[in-house]
């Protein structure tokens, strides 16, 4: 009488197969991943560039347009921190809107609401700023870009 099913062989073949195919698609994976974390990055970059530059405008701008309120003693027309745009801003007008939402603060790379903020007096080739009347925002994480040649606290 024979009994059906697989041997021992057959089954070792197939768990190699598995094994192999497993990884050759882990690190496709990763690298994945990474790339989507890279867009994000640089699209958090924009959004916080764009609002922080709206900002700018909206503070530069002619009543009633501009924000109610005078800027703190040295802000000049940047804000004080990356909190003040997801915060909003009232406007003479009476109006209040907001520039960021709390999620765009969020480092896709670091996982964290830090970033490193360059203000006005700053010199452009800073690593660290001060934080104080951001003009520019930089991701904290050290880790080397997928394009081999810089890390994304250079971006």
């Amino acid at each position: 009488m024979r009994q059906k099913g697989f041997t021992i062989a057959e089954l070792i073949t197939v768990c190699a197969i598995i094994a192999i195919l497993a990884a050759m698609a882990v690190p496709v994976a990763r690298f994945g991943i990474r790339r989507q974390r890279e867009l994000e990055l640089r699209e958090r970059l924009r959004k916080i560039t764009e609002a922080i530059d709206r900002y700018h405008e909206l503070r530069a701008a002619p009543a009633p347009n501009n924000i109610k309120g005078q800027p703190d003693v040295g802000q000049g027309a940047w804000p004080k921190d990356l909190d003040e745009l997801v915060k909003g801003v009232e406007l003479t007008n009476g109006k209040k809107i907001k520039l960021l939402r709390p999620r765009d603060l969020v480092d896709p790379m670091t996982g964290k609401k830090e970033w490193i903020t360059l203000s006005d007096t700053n010199d452009p080739d800073d690593s660290d700023g001060n934080g104080n009347n951001v003009f520019e925002v930089r991701s904290k994480s050290k880790a080397l870009a997928l394009d081999g040649k810089t890390h994304y606290n250079e971006w």
